[in-house]
């Protein structure tokens, strides 16, 4: 079993693995810089509004989750709408990802299925490049979710 942390950010439900969670803090107070970067505890982290670059109609972020996306070097301050908990799950309660553009489909190794919720939400791949989320064009989910929903995903 591994715990994931569960943010969301518009239609969007990311997992993340809690072991490379460091911090959840409310964006209130925080400095935050120009392109795209906040000062937190000191150093001063990318910091990625995740609906901004998923091209996602989304309201302002108000949480951020500061992550290391790989086993070493700086973490990411990811900014997100709402931070719903953490969540136990065995390997088998992962599905393969549905039809997405492939320049989205390189972020996500998985997808988690709440029917109970009518919802999906994708497991980040990990490691990921820091550079990954600096100055690229936002990866076009908006026209993704909603279409494909729970039903295209094998069960």
């Amino acid at each position: 079993m591994a715990v994931f942390l569960q943010v969301r950010t518009g239609r969007l439900h990311l997992m993340l693995d809690a072991l490379q969670v460091h911090e959840v803090v409310g964006l209130e107070g925080l400095v935050d810089g120009a392109q795209g970067h906040a000062q937190w505890r000191g150093p001063v982290l990318t910091a990625p509004d995740l609906g901004e670059f998923f091209g996602l109609p989304h309201l302002p972020p108000v949480m951020g989750v500061v992550y290391s996306p790989g086993d070493d070097g700086e973490p990411l301050l990811l900014k997100v709408e709402e931070v719903l908990g953490l969540r136990d799950l065995e390997p088998r309660q992962w599905r393969a990802l549905p039809h997405l553009p492939q320049r989205s489909r390189v972020f996500f190794e998985s997808v988690w299925l709440e029917p109970e919720h009518d919802r999906q939400s994708f497991r980040l791949i990990h490691p990921i490049a820091v550079e990954t989320f600096k100055g690229l064009t936002p990866a076009g989910l908006d026209e993704q979710l909603g279409h494909d929903g729970m039903h295209s995903v094998h069960q």
